[in-house]
Formats: structure tokens, sequence, C-alpha cells
């Protein structure tokens, strides 16, 4: 006997939830501190996305107008949302953090200020990106990033890693494949470092913290099939997908 299957409703968007609340509370705040900034639906591709101008003001009272656009993952607000040069006002170039899509790189996912459960998330991220666009002003006239920067793809995870663990390359280059998983010491072993103390009184934690700030996915991706490092900008992809 044959049984029809019942077919799955599919899952509602992110602005569909609840009646539509969170969307509500998103619009309400960036309504308030950002009135230039609109939430349009994308019906085709079944997306939210914030759409609009940031203005930005120097000391001399100029002003510049740069069009943005804000596009909101699935599973918001548990993963953040992704920052665009709409209208292509600035080149893609890795010494600018912009990559060839025109997405903005804001920072280096682990060190993602990102806070789902923040009611303030979405405008705390605008006002990052307001940052953003005014060093990328800065970078007009200087040619030089202003600001604290990790490099892109692997080189900027490994720079991570370096700096917690306190900038010592030693550290880092003997922990560096148990940081990938590759390499198992006993809890009660001495520690790889060198440092002659068992590995759970020296870097049992710092490296399950690292692990998890990246995540086993993004190791994975990284190092398990080793791929040449991207020079520029037309070859920089997002990693922050993992």
């Amino acid at each position: 006997m044959y049984h029809r299957s019942r077919s799955r409703s599919k899952p509602k968007a992110w602005f569909e939830r609840a009646d539509g609340c969170v969307l509500r509370a998103e619009e309400a705040l960036v309504k308030e501190l950002y009135p230039l900034l609109r939430f349009r639906l994308d019906a085709d591709a079944d997306k939210m996305n914030l759409e609009g101008d940031f203005v930005l003001q120097t000391d001399c009272g100029v002003t510049t107008s740069i069009a943005i656009r804000v596009e909101f993952p699935h599973d918001y607000p548990d993963s953040e949302p992704v920052a665009f040069d709409s209208a292509s006002r600035f080149p893609a170039l890795v010494d600018r953090h912009i990559i060839r899509n025109g997405q903005f790189c804001l920072w280096l996912p682990p060190c993602s200020p990102w806070d789902k459960n923040d009611p303030n998330r979405l405008v705390r991220f605008l006002d990052e990106v307001m940052v953003f666009l005014e060093r990328q002003m800065v970078f007009d006239v200087t040619g030089v990033w202003p600001g604290g920067q990790y490099k892109h793809g692997a080189d900027g995870y490994e720079e991570f890693m370096l700096t917690r663990l306190d900038g010592n390359q030693s550290h880092f280059d003997s922990l560096f494949s148990v940081i990938l998983g590759r390499v198992h010491p006993g809890r009660n072993e001495l520690c790889p470092c060198g440092s002659h103390k068992k590995y759970k009184r020296c870097h049992a934690d710092t490296v399950a913290e690292i692990a998890a700030q990246i995540g086993h996915g993004t190791l994975k991706r990284l190092y398990d099939k080793p791929k040449p490092r991207p020079a520029s900008g037309e070859d920089i992809r997002s990693f922050a997908a993992a």
C-alpha cells in the first residue's frame, strides 16, 4: 500500500516569524537613527534587504552620500548581516577591505562583535559600517588604511591565532597542529609548547578557545586542502561563510 508523503511547508523567513515583530522592531530603530535607510523585500529571492544612503560629514562641513545595501541571512539574527557598496563607490581592493562583489570586510569573523541577543544589534552593526566608510574616505586621501586590521584568508586567521597566543611565534608553531585537530595531546601530558607543564595547566583552554572562535569548519576549509592564498581583491572570497 502506497502513502503519499506529506509535503513539508517552507520555513518562514526571519522577517515573517512571530508575525513580523522582529522586523518591526528593527525598522523602528533604523528609522530613528538611520532615516535614509529602508527595508525592501526582494520577492524573487525571498530576502529582505536594507538599502539607502549613509551621509558622511567632514570637519569642514562637506557631506558625502554613500549608497549601501545590507543583506540578512535566512537565520537572522542568529547570524549577522552583510553590508555591500551597492553603487560601487569604492574599488574592490585588499587594502580597502572590500571584496570583488562590493562586500565590506568589516572584521575577521572570530573578532565579530555581533550579539544576536542584543536588541540594538542592527544599529550597532550600522555604526560599525559608518566607521568603515569613514575609513574609506581617509584612505581616499592618504592611501593608507587607518586603524588596526588583519590580513585576509588564512594569513588573517594565523595572525589571530598568534595574537591569542600572546604573539609567541614558538608557541604558535608548536600548537598549530593541535589547533587544527591533527594532534591530540592528553590533558595530563606535557604541553607541546615546551613549558614542561601539563597540557591542562598550560595551553589546553587557550587552544580550545581559539578553535571554537574560528570554528572547526573554517579550519577544515582553510587547511585540509591548501590552496594558493589570495593576493588581490579580485581573488578574495568571503571567508565569513563557514
